[in-house]
């Protein structure tokens, strides 16, 4: 009787595995990213940068000293791409490129006061949508939904 039991709790802790609730958790995924979307865009209304702008943004800004072939790989995207897109934030002042030190080859990314500061007005609603999210789920679902999230990132 005691197999019954454990392979029945089993079962039923592994529901969450079906492929219709997969599929909705991929739906999720994708509105989510309609919505921060959505947000960006509509703080950027006076700016002439767009989503993918504050994107290279924020990861100069949370890694900063980056250099172009590590925000290559963490963009995925073309390396024509990226030089188009440096070139018009490094024209525009929002990022600075300093020769490394260890390679005289390779230059390091940061963002300036003048990027920091649209870069916080754009993600400050996202932020706030975000934490009370957080504390609505609890510190259990943030710390499942951070894990879900690196396996993901992971495999690609």
């Amino acid at each position: 009787m005691a197999d019954l039991n454990t392979s029945s709790n089993k079962s039923l802790s592994l529901l969450y595995l079906r492929e219709d609730r997969i599929k909705n958790s991929l739906n999720n995924f994708f509105e989510v990213h309609r919505l921060f979307e959505k947000e960006i865009l509509s703080q950027l209304e006076n700016e002439t940068l767009g989503v993918a702008d504050i994107r290279c943004l924020l990861i100069i800004n949370i890694n900063p000293g980056i250099t172009f072939n590590q925000l290559l790989k963490s963009l995925d995207i073309r390396k024509q791409s990226l030089n188009r897109v440096l070139r018009i934030l490094v024209k525009e002042n929002y990022i600075i490129q300093k020769i490394n030190t260890e390679d005289a080859r390779k230059k390091n990314l940061f963002i300036t006061d003048k990027a920091n500061k649209v870069l916080n007005e754009t993600i400050k609603p996202l932020i706030n949508k975000l934490s009370k999210s957080y504390v609505k789920s609890g510190a259990n679902s943030v710390h499942g939904f951070n894990q879900v999230v690196n396996f993901l990132t992971e495999q690609s």
